[in-house]
């Protein structure tokens, strides 16, 4: 019997849907590395829109959000954590 908190060796025995398992395992961290890198994008993006607002010297609305319309996007800030958000003009929300 073995001591308790050490762990028992694996079974070494696949499933039958191994190949398809591994398939979609593979797939799944493709995805994964993408979206990292679609993340690191974004931030990238978002931050050269917060340095673009900044040079333009926006007068921000009473509640310090900083909101125009651009080209059919309405794009805003919000001061609290500088969140950036951008719509499109004929998306519904």
């Amino acid at each position: 019997m073995a001591k308790a908190g050490k762990q028992l060796p694996l079974i070494d025995v696949e499933p039958e849907n191994m190949k398809e398992i591994l398939s979609v395992a593979r797939e799944y961290k493709e995805a994964v590395t993408e979206r990292i890198s679609w993340l690191n994008i974004e931030k990238e993006k978002k931050q050269k829109i917060l340095e673009l607002v900044a040079k333009a010297k926006l007068t921000p609305l009473e509640n310090g959000v900083i909101r125009f319309k651009c080209d059919g996007m309405t794009i805003s800030i919000t001061p609290r954590d500088e969140l950036v958000q951008v719509k499109e003009d004929s998306a519904e929300e």
